[in-house]
């Protein structure tokens, strides 16, 4: 049996970055986008394990929530010691 429709050209893959981080970003403006990007982890697999109370295989998110808790409060230190803020929640 003879193919009628050709199959579809092969799709390149993906080279370029889906992030980059700017050469001259200013290290305070850094450290808070890093702080808000772990605040939303936290948040997120706070939420998720909130709703999912009980069921099998959390304790592995709540090992992420923890890991994500601590690089939160290192960062939030060494914003705080660098520069003399106050670490805010």
């Amino acid at each position: 049996m003879k193919k009628i429709v050709p199959d579809p050209p092969r799709r390149k893959p993906v080279t370029t970055p889906f992030f980059t981080v700017q050469s001259d970003m200013y290290p305070p403006d850094a450290l808070a986008h890093v702080s808000e990007l772990l605040r939303g982890v936290i948040e997120t697999l706070d939420e998720h394990c909130r709703a999912r109370a009980g069921e099998h295989g959390l304790s592995m998110l709540g090992n992420a929530i923890h890991a994500s808790e601590i690089a939160f409060a290192l960062v939030e230190h060494v914003h705080a010691r660098l520069y003399g803020q106050q670490a805010q929640r």
